[in-house]
């Protein structure tokens, strides 16, 4: 009896170091399907015979099986996030074992990991990188000059509240309220102090897109079209409560001020556009991929390929593509180039593609959808968000695409084999 209870206690610990894996995977905001298969593999090299796990957003129910013995634990945590080097550091740890391991190793390995493995980036760089990339949003939108200068203050404002209040732990909701308004309201106070014209008021628009949660969009898509509804689901909801306070709060301010949304946006007007379309794509993919705590290599890599990939969307829309089939097109060339790039660098591909694609998000269409049904013109309302709807989905799907294409454990639903030898 001693030594069954002695057994079952030894299988609670390791199954509870493997859960920690799990949720230090998902509070870094990966996609349900690389938390279950480094957990699985954890789970092999600790001597498991089977690992069963449900996925979500801020929760992991999963059941260990060891022989005659099982044992089911739940757990949660409070508030999810992004931070694309701890998913880096992480992978690397699980794809790193080619032999048994211990739990005290494992928890020994993810305490150096929580140690060593923080935000690499100081709340003024963080300002200045969501500055820049809502101003390329800007460019990429056809605003002018002044509207980009512009926008870049009010967005590194809204970022600065937003960080401020992300260091004192308030509610993710609140502190995407209060960045959203802040930004919005910066906006209006530059152009009345300045005596500008209604006519730059639109621009405002772009410098509240750094609150718009691309990371968890993309993902949700991409766990969905593997059925994996606990994940997808979850984390769609998470990124569309996150969306409809950023935009319901922009809506305020703009009812307050009586600024407005573009009542559309404008399509590639000229060649010459490219070029600008070139160094704003560079510039803001590199300026989100730093509000994801992305490494150096990470950044450029993320850069070039979301260049790259939104050139190949303005191009197909240039020549008469719809824009829908721009976006897929730029989606899956974005997976491609990723899969390419994160293979050669030694990087999960999520920490490459999900930041270049975010680029691509209609923000401006986001935020006049609500507008819209705040002024009860239930048409342009309905149009605006069924237009950011699909272009979203459009691009979540040429990503999809692009990982069926290159990866046939992705295609072929093959899971870990807890039975299966350790890798050499």
């Amino acid at each position: 009896m001693i030594f069954v209870e002695s057994a079952q206690h030894r299988m609670g610990v390791e199954a509870d170091a493997v859960l920690r894996l799990g949720m230090l995977l998902m509070g870094a905001g990966t996609g349900g399907y690389r938390v279950i298969r480094a957990m699985k593999r954890v789970a092999r090299a600790l001597g498991f015979d089977r690992l069963d796990a449900s996925i979500a957003v801020t929760t992991i129910t999963c059941t260990f099986h060891k022989g005659d013995n099982f044992r089911t634990i739940v757990a949660t945590q409070d508030s999810p996030g992004v931070d694309a080097s701890r998913i880096e550091a992480l992978e690397n740890l699980t794809h790193g074992i080619r032999q048994q391991i211990t739990a005290e190793w494992l928890n020994e390995q993810l305490d150096e990991i929580e140690k060593m493995v923080v935000k690499r980036w100081s709340l003024p760089v963080l300002v200045v990188a969501a500055g820049l990339a809502c101003a390329s949003f800007a460019v990429l939108n056809h605003f002018t000059l002044v509207d980009a200068l512009i926008v870049t203050v009010a967005a590194a404002s809204g970022q600065f509240v937003r960080g401020m209040l992300a260091k004192k732990h308030a509610r993710q909701l609140a502190s995407v309220a209060a960045g959203a308004v802040t930004a919005c309201l910066m906006y209006w106070v530059i152009i009345e102090l300045f005596g500008l014209t209604q006519a730059a008021a639109p621009g405002f628009v772009a410098s509240v897109l750094f609150v718009v949660p691309g990371f968890p969009l993309f993902s949700a898509i991409i766990d969905l079209s593997r059925f994996d509804f606990a994940a997808g689901i979850s984390r769609l909801a998470y990124a569309v409560t996150l969306i409809a306070t950023a935009t319901l709060s922009v809506a305020l301010v703009s009812w307050m001020t009586g600024m407005e949304p573009p009542a559309h946006v404008p399509q590639v007007a000229d060649p010459h556009f490219f070029i600008r379309a070139a160094v704003a794509s560079f510039v803001g993919v590199a300026g989100f991929a730093f509000l994801f705590n992305s490494s150096r290599r990470m950044v450029g890599i993320a850069a070039v390929t979301g260049t790259v990939g939104n050139l190949i969307r303005l191009g197909l829309v240039y020549t008469g593509a719809t824009m829908y089939a721009g976006a897929f097109v730029g989606g899956l060339a974005i997976g491609l180039i990723g899969w390419v790039a994160s293979k050669k660098a030694h990087i999960p591909r999520t920490t490459t593609t999900v930041p270049a694609a975010v680029i691509m998000i209609p923000g401006p269409s986001m935020f006049a959808s609500i507008y819209a049904l705040n002024l009860g013109d239930m048409q342009m309302g309905v149009t605006a968000a069924a237009t950011a709807a699909l272009t979203v989905l459009a691009i979540g799907i040429g990503m999809v695409t692009a990982r069926m294409l290159t990866d046939r454990a992705w295609l072929f639903g093959r899971h870990i084999d807890l039975d299966a030898p350790l890798p050499r």
